[in-house]
C-alpha cells in the first residue's frame, strides 16, 4: 500500500508505531483470565465460608472483624477485571486492573494480619477453657468447636497469602504493560515524489 502511493507520487504522511502494535498484550503473558478465575473462585469461597464460621463464640474470629468479606469482594472483583482484560486488553482497563491490584494486595497483608491474630486468640481461648474438671467428652468439645474455626482461620491466612502472591504477580504485568505503552514511539515518514 505505501509503495502504491510512493508510485503515484502521493505525500501523505505514513504513520508507524515503534515498539509493537499493542504493548499492553504484555500484560497477556500473565494469563489473567487464568488467574482471574482462581481469584474469583478464592473470593468467593472467602465470603460463603466467612458466613459459616460467623458464629457465637467467646472468641474473635476474622468473620467478627468482617475480614472474609471484605477481601472476598476485592478478590472477586479484581478476578473479573482481569478477566475482562483478556477480552479486552485496553489501556484503561489495564490500568485499572493495577490500581485494584494494589490495593487488594495491601487489603491481603491487613487480612493476613487478621486472620493470625484470629489464631492466637482461638489458640488463646481453647487453653484456657480446658480445666482438670472437665470430663473427656466436654474437652472432646471444647477441642472440636475451637480447632473446626481455628483450621477455617487457617484456609483463609493461606488463601489470603496465595491471593497476595498472585495479586503482586499481575501487577508486575500490568506495570510492565503499561510502561512499554509510554515508550512507545510514532513515527511519522513523510513520501517524496521521486524525480523521474
Amino acid at each position: 500500500m505505501v509503495e502504491d502511493r510512493a508510485a503515484n507520487g502521493a505525500s501523505e504522511p505514513v504513520t508507524m508505531v515503534t515498539g509493537g502494535n499493542k504493548p499492553v498484550h504484555r500484560f497477556l503473558k500473565g494469563q489473567p483470565k487464568s488467574i482471574g478465575i482462581v481469584l474469583a473462585m478464592m473470593g468467593i469461597c472467602l465470603f460463603m465460608f466467612g458466613i459459616a464460621i460467623d458464629v457465637r463464640s467467646d472468641a474473635t474470629t476474622s468473620a467478627d472483624m468482617y475480614s472474609p468479606f471484605w477481601l472476598g469482594t476485592l478478590f472477586f472483583i479484581c478476578g473479573l477485571l482481569y478477566i475482562l482484560s483478556e477480552r479486552s486488553p485496553s489501556k484503561k482497563i489495564i490500568t485499572a486492573s493495577l490500581a485494584l491490584s494494589i490495593i487488594s494486595t495491601i487489603g491481603a497483608i491487613c487480612a493476613c494480619v487478621d486472620f493470625s491474630r484470629a489464631i492466637v486468640g482461638l489458640h488463646h481461648t481453647y487453653w484456657s477453657h480446658l480445666s482438670e474438671n472437665q470430663t473427656v467428652e466436654e474437652r472432646r468439645y471444647v477441642l472440636q468447636h475451637y480447632m473446626s474455626i481455628d483450621l477455617m482461620e487457617q484456609v483463609f491466612f493461606c488463601h489470603s497469602l496465595i491471593g497476595g502472591i498472585l495479586l503482586i504477580t499481575m501487577t508486575f504485568f500490568a506495570r510492565a504493560a503499561l510502561r512499554s505503552s509510554r515508550t512507545q514511539a510514532v513515527v511519522v515518514m513523510r513520501n517524496l515524489p521521486s524525480a523521474e
